[in-house]
């Protein structure tokens, strides 16, 4: 589901989406959640300290079902159309198929993302019976010498290819199933690899590819600006596998600003980061933000521990970053954001049409 393609065909949105610019106030839906269901993984990944937490005892086991399933029915009834689940490891979550079920009988769009290794025939069957969307496994290299490495799990590579070949394998038997897709986080090391990348997935016959850019302070795991320009130029031969650009590349200094972690590039100088009206993030501890990049960053909307969702988009909390953002301030953290750079981009030419010929 795409944000630009819903707002372009339902002339209501298309109507709210341009009162924001007159009122930030003016009544929007949000359209997309994301809950990060538990901190807990069975990987230790090198670019990430989740697994750090689970082992302090953080978020374990991580957000209670009933209220994330009361979550998910408070933003159904003000317009959600789709809802992402990730973790940690999403399927080391006890109550993951009881939430993913309830949403989806709700009608809504379920997408999730996973290392991959612990999916098996059972897991397969669940995402194609219940109609899951696309599920999003993370490969980081062509290779288990590579893959393993950064993921911190010998075996880890073998595992996750052998969960795909499953998920695969039910969706041909049913003759339907969710979207095959990969997420793959480039460092430095890793970014020559991306064409062996592209002839493995091809090979798996994944439908989507998105390059993540390593969010990391090490200057050295990043990749130069040469390497981000390169890649600009070879993405085009990948076509259509390639879901969304990692970063913003408006501008002769993206390449440099993405080399210094700042992957948003010149987007959000002048422009508006509508975020805080259509979407809405759950972390493990229960705090809700508008996005991911908002954790330890902006101040929480609430708890979703102490308060109901509805409270919580009503709070003053969520009106101070959404009136932030509106006046031009956003945050120093939005420059360092790759997500939801599309979705930007697609208000801004239906907001603003005469900037975009």
């Amino acid at each position: 589901m795409h944000i630009a393609t819903l707002i372009g065909r339902d002339g209501v949105l298309h109507e709210q989406a341009q009162g924001l610019v007159r009122d930030p106030d003016h009544a929007f839906p949000v359209l997309t959640a994301k809950f990060k269901l538990s901190w807990g993984c069975n990987l230790r990944c090198a670019m990430c300290n989740l697994w750090r937490y689970a082992r302090e005892g953080r978020g374990v086991p991580g957000l209670d079902p009933a209220q994330v399933c009361r979550a998910i029915s408070d933003l159904y009834d003000q317009g959600l159309k789709k809802v992402h689940f990730s973790g940690g490891e999403v399927l080391l979550y006890p109550a993951f198929q009881g939430v993913v079920a309830h949403a989806r009988s709700l009608g809504l769009q379920v997408n999730l993302t996973t290392n991959g290794t612990l999916i098996n025939k059972e897991t397969a069957r669940f995402f194609v019976d219940q109609r899951v969307h696309t599920v999003a496994v993370s490969l980081d290299g062509p290779d288990s010498r590579t893959h393993d490495k950064i993921r911190g799990v010998k075996g880890a590579f073998k595992s996750a290819m052998n969960g795909i070949a499953m998920v695969r394998e039910r969706r041909v038997k049913k003759g339907r199933g969710p979207k095959l897709a990969v997420n793959t986080v480039v460092t430095r090391n890793t970014m020559d690899l991306l064409g062996e990348m592209v002839l493995l997935l091809l090979a798996q016959g994944i439908d989507a590819w998105r390059i993540l850019p390593i969010d990391t302070e090490i200057a050295d795991l990043r990749p130069t600006k040469e390497q981000w320009d390169d890649l600009f130029k070879r993405v085009p031969e990948w076509g259509p596998l390639v879901a969304r650009l990692p970063l913003d590349w408006s501008s002769k200094r993206s390449g440099e600003r993405a080399e210094n972690g700042k992957y948003a590039g010149v987007f959000y100088g002048n422009r508006v980061c509508y975020a805080p009206w259509f979407n809405v993030f759950v972390d493990a501890d229960g705090k809700i933000y508008p996005c991911c990049m908002g954790k330890g960053q902006m101040t929480p909307y609430a708890n979703l521990f102490d308060h109901t969702m509805s409270q919580a988009l009503m709070s003053s909390g969520r009106k101070e970053i959404a009136y932030s953002m509106a006046a031009g301030h956003p945050y120093p953290i939005c420059d360092c954001c790759d997500d939801f750079l599309e979705e930007n981009q697609a208000f801004h030419t239906l907001i603003h049409p005469k900037e975009y010929p």
